[in-house]
């Protein structure tokens, strides 16, 4: 089920790569940047970003992986994949530098159960939409970028099991809330 998902979202991601490469400006000083959201470690949520950039314009596709204990009674495993679109506002000559304002598209898949007491196990993926602000600064070949979003569902799907069993597993799954601080090269 969730390779039937994911194997759409990596292919509109090609596509759209291939169609914003074809406009990229010859010789762009750093046009690729790769990175890390410093704020999701200390609660083990691992992001890795990676930006392509060209004129005004960037690609930006990020990886996530969580993986925690939420408390001694619920562990929880989350995944996703997203693509964005970045428009920088004031972006001169500078390649992706400044004020942005984005357009992203995320895959996102995860299940949380119980450890203690009755086995009880809740899976979802979502697909969202939002849009996201941030603030890109470039200082040599450092990048330092801040940025906040909101999505909505287009489409989401959960099993439990037991079926029918109620419980308070991934309350939040229908929420997709982004803020990061990114670190990168």
């Amino acid at each position: 089920m969730k390779r039937n998902t994911i194997l759409p979202f990596l292919l509109l991601f090609v596509l759209q790569f291939a169609w914003f490469s074809a406009f990229a400006q010859e010789m762009p000083s750093y046009k690729n940047r790769i990175g890390i959201n410093v704020l999701g470690i200390p609660s083990q949520n691992l992001v890795a970003s990676y930006e392509y950039s060209f004129m005004k314009n960037g690609l930006w596709l990020g990886i996530e992986h969580k993986l925690n204990k939420l408390s001694d009674d619920k562990d929880q495993q989350v995944n996703s994949l997203a693509l964005e679109y970045r428009y920088y506002l004031f972006a001169k000559d500078k390649v992706a530098d400044g004020l942005f304002a984005g357009l992203y598209t995320k895959y996102r898949w995860g299940e949380e159960s119980t450890t203690t007491g009755a086995s009880i196990q809740h899976e979802y993926q979502a697909i969202f939409t939002g849009l996201n602000t941030g603030y890109l600064y470039n200082y040599k070949r450092l990048a330092l970028s801040a940025f906040l979003g909101y999505g909505l569902p287009l489409w989401t799907t959960a099993s439990t099991s037991p079926n029918g069993v109620p419980h308070k597993l991934n309350e939040d799954y229908k929420k997709d809330t982004r803020l990061g601080i990114m670190v990168g090269l």
